[in-house]
């Protein structure tokens, strides 16, 4: 483990932690913004983990590394990828499900930025935007599918990442849910980390951030509900909690559904439960992803195909599970 000690002089008073942290490190800004993000920088004792914050004389930054992270080193992996647009700027993707988009904690290889690498192997624009995250901009969980865009260098990455932070970015997805939902709504849940299950995000939080999602029904079965969902904010995890403490979580999702409990399996149709027993991953799709080109300021939307799961389960419930 190495560790980097700094202390905040009058003359580095007001600037922004990660732009300090990109002088004295000798790394990229993203670089630097991976090491916030994976919680290994501390000021004054405290984890910090926003890119922004400013920095005040006297402040003292502690970085600590471990060996795992020093030696990161990502490889080119060939790997199937779903491409729905590309040109000089960006490449847009339809993820599948079961895909971690980059290398975190407990998952190291084969991630999409592994088969990107292989992808862009003749660009070094691509490889030198960031040595853990290239061209990442957002991200969609590892079971979620659907509409992913990937920056091809430094600027178009920044420019894309400017426009989800002002939430000028418009996002719908798809979602299979238990209950029957009649109505639209607005669900606006502040949430952050779970006070007692660290890997899950809620409501019941220390830490809450402004959250909100709207959902309408597409269509609704006796025990199920086929909605649309927009996320107007990009919480992780947000779309999964806020159906989940409505009362409707997502089909599949192992962390905030109850799944095939016994009761549930007693008033569903055989065919339904011998196929729901079959699947492992969430019916969450990101269906369109709109916004505006980096370079021409041209508005763009893509559409992604639902999965193949996804689709069957819906024509089984057409069949086996209508009012």
């Amino acid at each position: 483990m190495s560790v980097h000690n700094f202390l905040i002089e009058k003359a580095d008073a007001g600037i922004r932690l990660d732009l300090f942290l990109t002088s004295k490190l000798g790394k990229s800004r993203s670089a630097v913004q991976d090491s916030l993000k994976a919680g290994v920088v501390q000021i004054n004792s405290t984890i910090v983990t926003k890119a922004s914050t400013k920095l005040r004389e006297g402040d003292r930054i502690v970085i600590q590394e471990t060996e795992a992270e020093e030696k990161l080193e990502l490889a080119p992996v060939p790997g199937d990828l779903d491409i729905l647009y590309e040109d000089e700027a960006l490449l847009v993707l339809n993820k599948a499900q079961d895909v971690v988009i980059h290398p975190a904690a407990g998952h190291r290889g084969n991630t999409l930025v592994h088969h990107l690498l292989h992808y862009f192997a003749e660009h070094p624009s691509f490889h030198s935007i960031s040595p853990v995250r290239p061209g990442i901009v957002h991200r969609l969980d590892k079971g979620t599918s659907g509409v992913l865009v990937i920056a091809k260098n430094r600027q178009v990455q920044d420019h894309l990442s400017a426009q989800f932070k002002a939430r000028t970015v418009e996002k719908q997805y798809e979602c299979i849910v238990w209950g029957t939902v009649h109505r639209s709504g607005t669900l606006k849940n502040p949430i952050g980390r779970d006070r007692t299950h660290r890997k899950k995000m809620s409501s019941k939080t220390s830490t809450p951030r402004a959250s909100e999602t709207t959902f309408n029904p597409l269509h609704h079965f006796t025990h199920f509900s086929h909605l649309l969902v927009q996320p107007k904010t990009g919480r992780t995890h947000q779309i999964r909690v806020h159906l989940s403490e409505f009362g409707h979580s997502i089909v599949g999702d192992p962390l905030y559904g109850k799944g095939l409990t016994s009761k549930r399996e007693e008033s569903l149709d055989p065919n339904i439960t011998g196929f729901l027993k079959s699947i492992q991953l969430p019916f969450l799709h990101a269906r369109s992803l709109s916004f505006a080109h980096p370079t021409t300021g041209e508005r763009l939307s893509f559409t992604a195909a639902r999965p193949d799961s996804f689709e069957t389960f819906l024509e089984l419930l057409k069949t086996k599970d209508s009012p």
